[in-house]
């Protein structure tokens, strides 16, 4: 028998985590992937994801052949499991469906932490690495550690893997030459199952998401960019 309080946690967690696109399934794998030298290199990292406060983006999400409005927001800098980072917020119709955590820091593009609710996190100790400067197509980062909420926690491993220079035409925001991140978390289950989570992201130069899609069950999720906003 799992104890009440493990129970307790992994009931949050799959609700957290299957709520923003995550499946149990076998353990996450990234086939090998050759990096191709004279493709540029990344020079700064931090003018891919603009963190500063008031900027948004209104994406068009596809879920279950039904279209929503998105809105994804960044509020600012959040203390997060012991981490400062900055809240990225995503709401549909007024109601808050995501939370994320990013920090960029010595030249990293990390997420740190992620939320479907107001009342619990799951952190990634220590964070995942997205990007980093000098990035290469074909750069992989590997990531073990752990997701910790509500004081308990459980072994997990990942990785992220950047590709560049790839086009994107959004819905009415134009064409865009993007950096495509793919990344995934993968966790044990003490009753032999497995939590699996994937997410790509792409984005633009001084812009920021441009397009995002997670898997859910065996069905992707994709929500492109409408506008974007800088204050």
């Amino acid at each position: 028998m799992i104890p009440s309080k493990l129970n307790l946690l992994l009931s949050m967690m799959a609700f957290v985590i299957i709520s923003a696109g995550c499946q149990k399934s076998a353990d996450y794998t990234s086939p090998a992937k050759s990096r191709i030298e004279d493709e540029p290199a990344v020079t700064d990292c931090s003018a891919m994801l603009p963190l500063k406060t008031g900027f948004s983006w209104t994406l068009s999400t596809v879920v279950d052949q039904r279209t929503f409005t998105d809105i994804v927001s960044v509020r600012g800098p959040l203390n997060i499991g012991g981490t400062t980072a900055t809240l990225v917020e995503t709401k549909r119709n007024g109601q808050l469906v995501l939370r994320e955590g990013y920090r960029y820091a010595k030249g990293k593009l990390m997420l740190t932490a992620f939320s479907t609710s107001t009342k619990q996190w799951v952190v990634l100790d220590p964070p995942l690495i997205l990007l980093k400067d000098g990035a290469m197509l074909g750069d992989e980062y590997k990531w073990s550690g752990r997701l910790r909420i509500d004081g308990k926690s459980i072994d997990a491993h990942g990785l992220s893997r950047p590709s560049l220079k790839e086009s994107v035409q959004t819905m009415s925001a134009g064409r865009f030459s993007g950096i495509r991140i793919d990344s995934g978390l993968s966790a044990p289950l003490p009753n032999g199952d497995r939590i699996k989570y994937q997410t790509t992201r792409w984005l633009a130069t001084g812009i920021g998401f441009i397009r995002k899609e997670y898997l859910d069950r065996t069905a992707r999720r994709q929500s492109n960019l409408i506008s974007f906003k800088m204050k």
